[in-house]
């Protein structure tokens, strides 16, 4: 990986960036942090915040234009009066609680700088390169210092604060010391002219570089008024011009100080939904009072972008910052750690891939495309948890194998309009949900065929790329195949896969079919008195995170859920992830619960939802959830649990040996394992754990049937045998008792990690 494909990815962001007014203040100062301690009624803490980013608060606060409040968003976004953020200033800096911090001399380097011009830039730059530990001599013609504002009428208290400046500076002055030729200061190592407005340039002027302030002349370097800034421009580019000063010193080369500060090509201004009305605190006199201080300063939002933040679980959980995240990506991906030493494994694949953050991000920064191709290149480069993925991996392989399907419109139908594609989960939950929709499908439409198998979205979300591409061109082939018709989706996830990888088909989504058959009178509902009952009842509709921003099939479904006799309330998932997306359930297993426990917390009611996915993640957290087709074709009296892996296998076979029976007379049998006959008794508890853990019934009979003719496990004097399977991606271990023909299970657990066995 190359680091500018991960931060391509956050080069937009702003989140921690630097506000709008911070962004305007020609000495960046930190507004925020500022505002924030003045509100708090810390007015020596806010003064050391000015003094940690302007050389003179005192001066400064009096003389600068205050660009940073013609950008304060109070104005800009909210149309309210801006923050006196100038007059706070002015009365942090000239409290009596600014008290120059007490400080300690290193010794000075032996490099010696001088200085023309006792102004207020030339002692701006005087005491950034005196911090510097460089011994520096200021010269100015007059009698003292303070050039063009010696006239000021505040020039008392300017004055008392370079005394206070320079106290602890290895500074020295030189008055009445004029300059008449740059030879007589050979001596020294470095130069800098400030000889203010109407100054003497001694012919330097003219091919200066103004972003580090060098001139044509080796050693010599250039700033303030003299070059066309105001004064205010003048002291702040003091700072950047030192740092290219030292640049020089240590390296022969200026350029190696320059600082690119200012983040370009996006907005600064966030949103603030929630802000309050406020009102602009006028002082009673000349300063704030600190009572007045502190609530015009608290009328600061602290703004940040942070709508990613907010609306995504991972970046709450982890408390990383994009462009961090873009940072750690790129190191992985240059560097090759191990998974265990690298730096973003874990946040990685705890990504549900939802893409909520790119949509609800003004700048469509996307933290889970970023995500994407760290797993992209970490499998590439065969440092990834292939455990993570193993399992969807290898049900996506049987939904595009064993349990697929593609067949045009049955009985004879001259051509195929439509593929109806129900995807590889809704009828591994439930056999009805995809062969009752099909047969209402032909029902409206004879011309419509069906195409079982996967989208494929398993091997995105693993880092497959390369079977996640193949994949993808069979589907085209395969289409294309057919015709192209227009396909009838059922899941979200699906139609997003489609979408972004196969544009050129036609989509429709299931939910809008049956609801205009419903409306035009094509589909007829068969519920009976008990079924109304349970079907007219209030929900909230859980939108799938994939459906975000399909509105026609959002509406479609609360619109199916009236037609039913359901409640439909005004809940909004927001595009919020169940949890089931990017396959976190085993990358991070508490932070999948956390996930989906708080999405089951916003919701009193039932939840509605229309994604399978989402269903079972819900029903095994504790919350009652229905699907909508159970509200048209088959109503559930008991709250619907989760169906078991076996089960939804099972179910996915059941759905094409019932298609090819009914629509077209053909069997279809699947090969039988020499396992699938043992008689094996799941204990409740064991069950759950074996789900959980994502294993299968069929790998546990797997493992008693090769230990069985292998005799390798252990046997305890109980009668209880201990035994393991190897697999590509887990080590399943199964403890069990043998009564007759039955295994009862005991426990079974599983480690997704290889334990290497050396021979002696």
């Amino acid at each position: 990986m190359k680091r500018e494909e991960a931060f391509a990815f956050t080069e937009k962001c702003i989140n921690g960036e630097p506000a709008t007014c911070i962004a305007a203040c020609p000495f960046h100062l930190d507004i925020k942090s500022f505002l924030k301690k003045a509100a708090k009624g810390r007015i020596g803490a806010a003064a050391q915040e000015l003094n940690k980013s302007l050389p003179f608060p005192v001066l400064i606060s009096e003389l600068c234009p205050h660009p940073c409040e013609d950008m304060c968003q109070r104005k800009t976004v909210l149309g309210e009066e801006t923050i006196g953020i100038n007059l706070l200033e002015r009365t942090c800096a000239n409290s009596d609680e600014n008290k120059e911090r007490k400080t300690y001399q290193l010794e000075s380097l032996p490099q010696r700088i001088a200085v023309i011009g006792a102004g207020p830039t030339g002692l701006s730059c005087a005491l950034h390169l005196s911090r510097k530990r460089l011994q520096v001599v200021v010269f100015d013609k007059e009698d003292g210092w303070g050039g063009s504002l010696r006239s000021h009428q505040r020039f008392a208290a300017f004055e008392t604060e370079w005394i206070r400046k320079f106290a602890s500076a290895d500074v020295a002055f030189s008055f009445q010391r004029k300059i008449e030729d740059l030879s007589e200061l050979d001596a020294f190592d470095m130069i800098f002219l400030a000889t203010g407005k109407d100054g003497d340039d001694f012919g330097l002027r003219g091919g200066l570089d103004p972003a580090l302030g060098m001139t044509k002349r080796p050693r010599v370097f250039m700033g303030g008024e003299m070059t066309g800034v105001s004064l205010i421009e003048g002291i702040a580019q003091t700072l950047d011009i030192s740092k290219a000063m030292e640049s020089w010193l240590q390296t022969g080369n200026a350029s190696y100080g320059a600082v690119t500060w200012e983040k370009t090509g996006c907005s600064r201004d966030v949103p603030h939904p929630e802000e309050t009305p406020t009102e602009h605190i006028t002082p009673a006199g000349e300063l704030y009072t600190k009572e007045e201080l502190q609530k015009e300063a608290s009328r600061c939002m602290q703004c940040d972008c942070e709508e990613c933040v907010k609306d995504c679980d991972l970046l709450t959980k982890f408390k990383k910052k994009p462009p961090r995240i873009a940072i750690d990506v790129a190191q992985d991906g240059m560097t090759r750690n191990s998974v265990s030493t690298a730096c973003i494994t874990r946040q990685t694949w705890s990504c549900n891939q939802c893409g909520h953050c790119a949509q609800v991000c003004e700048e469509h920064v996307d933290i889970g495309g970023l995500f994407e191709l760290s797993r992209k290149d970490r499998v590439k480069s065969n440092l990834y948890p292939p455990a993570f993925h193993g399992y969807w991996l290898r049900e996506m392989e049987e939904a595009v194998s064993t349990g697929a399907l593609l067949r045009p419109a049955p009985n004879g139908a001259k051509e195929t309009q439509f593929l109806f594609f129900p995807g590889c989960r809704l009828g591994g939950v439930d056999p009805a949900y995809t062969l009752r929709s099909y047969e209402t499908l032909l029902s409206c439409n004879k011309e419509t065929g069906i195409w079982l198998g996967c989208c494929g979205v398993p091997a995105l979300w693993a880092g497959e790329e390369d079977t996640f591409v193949s994949h993808i061109e069979k589907m085209r082939e395969d289409w294309e195949q057919m015709g192209s018709p227009a396909i009838i989706y059922a899941c979200a996830s699906c139609r997003r896969t489609f979408a972004r990888f196969l544009p050129e088909v036609p989509l429709i989504s299931l939910y809008e079919v049956l609801e205009q058959g419903l409306s035009d009178g094509a589909i007829h509902l068969s519920a009976t008195t008990a079924d109304q009952e349970l079907i007219q009842k209030k929900y909230d509709v859980f939108d799938p995170c994939a459906a975000y921003g399909m509105g026609e099939v959002k509406e479609a479904v609360r619109m199916l859920a009236e037609r039913t006799g359901g409640v439909i309330t005004d809940y909004d998932s927001s595009g919020k992830c169940c949890g089931y997306g990017g396959h976190i359930q085993l990358a991070n297993p508490d932070f999948y619960d956390e996930v989906a426990n708080s999405r089951c917390s916003e919701s009193d009611e039932t939840f509605l939802t229309y994604c399978v996915n989402c269903m079972e993640v819900f029903a095994a957290h504790g919350k009652e959830t229905r699907h909508i087709l159970d509200l048209i074709f088959c109503p559930d009296h008991d709250r619907r649990k989760a169906t078991t892996l076996e089960q939804k296998r099972e179910n996915n076979l059941l759905v094409k040996r019932r298609i090819l029976e009914s629509y077209w007379k053909e069997s279809f049998e699947d090969e039988q394992n020499p396992w699938d006959s043992l008689q094996v008794d799941v204990p409740q508890d064991v069950e759950a754990e074996m789900e959980r853990l994502l294993i299968p019934l069929g790998d546990v009979k797997k493992t008693i049937f090769v230990n069985e003719e292998s005799c390798e496990g252990f046997e305890n004097q109980f009668g209880e045998v201990l035994c393991r399977m190897v697999g590509d991606y887990i080590t399943c271990w199964v403890k069990y008792r043998k009564e007759e023909d039955t295994y009862h299970l005991l426990e079974v657990y599983a480690h997704r990690m290889h334990i290497r066995e050396d021979e002696r």
